[in-house]
């Protein structure tokens, strides 16, 4: 064997190796890349879990009894109490006031007393 095939065969190998590095650097990169990928995954997915388990935790309906002030209306007493997440609106939440007090108009008198529902997460037994 020439000197010539030695250095042409030892320069291909050469070249082969470095092919071989680079491509084993490609795919450490990738497989980081993908492992990074993995866990910024799993990371939202368990932070959109405990979002959506905040969001679905159990309330309970209470009813209370509240002396009217002057100057309050079935209005302004919803605002205080109204619960979005149990009610559409405001006037879904005064006319359920109406019913549990047997009113026909909003005309309330200060000094006297309604019943008025409200949600809380805690439960309370008798």
């Amino acid at each position: 064997m020439s000197n010539a095939d030695y250095t042409t065969r030892a320069l291909m190998n050469r070249q082969k190796r470095k092919q071989q590095v680079r491509n084993h650097i490609i795919a450490l990169f990738a497989s980081l890349f993908l492992i990074i990928a993995i866990a910024i995954s799993i990371l939202l997915i368990s932070f959109s879990t405990e979002a959506n388990d905040m969001e679905h935790q159990p309330s309970y309906k209470y009813y209370k009894s509240i002396e009217i002030s002057k100057g309050d209306t079935l209005w302004s007493i919803a605002n205080d109490n109204f619960d979005s997440n149990h009610y559409k609106d405001t006037y879904e939440y005064v006319t359920e006031v109406k019913k549990l007090n047997a009113l026909i108009s909003d005309d309330i008198i200060a000094g006297s007393h309604l019943i008025v529902p409200y949600y809380t997460p805690e439960f309370v037994s008798d």
